[in-house]
């Protein structure tokens, strides 16, 4: 099974390039993130894209802004739920409940702004009570997206590394070490754990995604149980439509 997180930065921009990489990767589970649109603004080249069953949590908050979706691909999981938490704001969230575990897909917010700042801290700190819970009623959890916190300095090349930056800040570095004590697994970096310039967010800057000037962002942790049956992880460097690139785990159920 592969399950995978994408910050589309906008569906209806990305449709031709989302059908192709879908065709061509053809993951089990996909998280897309900053959808930007109403799910009836959702493109028919989307909506109509065969195999799969699509799910969205979409601009209603404010209008091509955030929104978030999963495609499941049909007969890859037993029945199975997907809907908004009670925690969400900004449409940034959607989990589902299948028989083997439970993913969650986030879109979290980014902080600019002492306001929004606030939001995203507990927006983090209500995720952890929501993780909390499910690991306590013995679920196992897959929370995947765009994190828009760079965990180590390793994590965002050294030209970014400013002190004070939003996304390396201490407190929402402690809020993502705090899901991770929870007994969570940064797979991605736990099956690279000395690799430099692994990024998948690259800034809107003159060459900056060709010098490799990112950030990494977009992540999936997972509880120990799914942590031990990830065979491959991989950043698609090859997708270079968006400003993310596609990070995807596959497991040996």
């Amino acid at each position: 099974m592969k399950i995978a997180t994408w910050n589309i930065n906008g569906i209806r921009a990305r449709q031709e390039s989302l059908r192709a990489w879908l065709e061509s990767r053809q993951p089990d589970i996909v998280v897309l993130e900053e959808v930007k649109a109403r799910e009836e603004e959702i493109p028919e080249t989307i909506t109509g894209i065969a195999g799969y069953r699509k799910f969205w949590n979409g601009s209603t908050f404010k209008k091509g802004y955030s929104g978030v979706g999963v495609l499941v691909r049909e007969g890859s999981l037993g029945e199975f739920t997907c809907e908004p938490p009670p925690f969400d704001v900004e449409n940034r969230t959607l989990v589902l409940h299948a028989p083997q575990f439970t993913l969650i897909g986030a879109y979290v917010p980014r902080g600019d702004g002492a306001e929004h700042y606030a939001v995203k801290l507990r927006y983090l700190a209500d995720m952890k009570a929501f993780i909390a819970k499910l690991i306590t009623e013995g679920r196992e959890v897959a929370f995947a997206g765009d994190i828009n916190v760079a965990l180590r300095d390793i994590d965002v090349h050294r030209s970014q590394n400013k002190p004070g930056a939003t996304g390396l800040r201490p407190e929402e570095r402690a809020a993502i070490e705090a899901h991770l004590e929870l007994g969570l697994h940064d797979i991605v970096r736990e099956l690279n754990p000395d690799k430099k310039d692994l990024f998948t967010w690259w800034p809107n800057w003159k060459f900056a995604r060709e010098r490799n000037l990112g950030w990494r962002i977009d992540c999936i942790y997972l509880t120990s149980a799914l942590a031990g049956i990830v065979s491959v992880v991989s950043v698609d460097l090859d997708e270079k439509s968006s400003d993310h690139a596609p990070v995807t785990v596959e497991f040996s159920f």
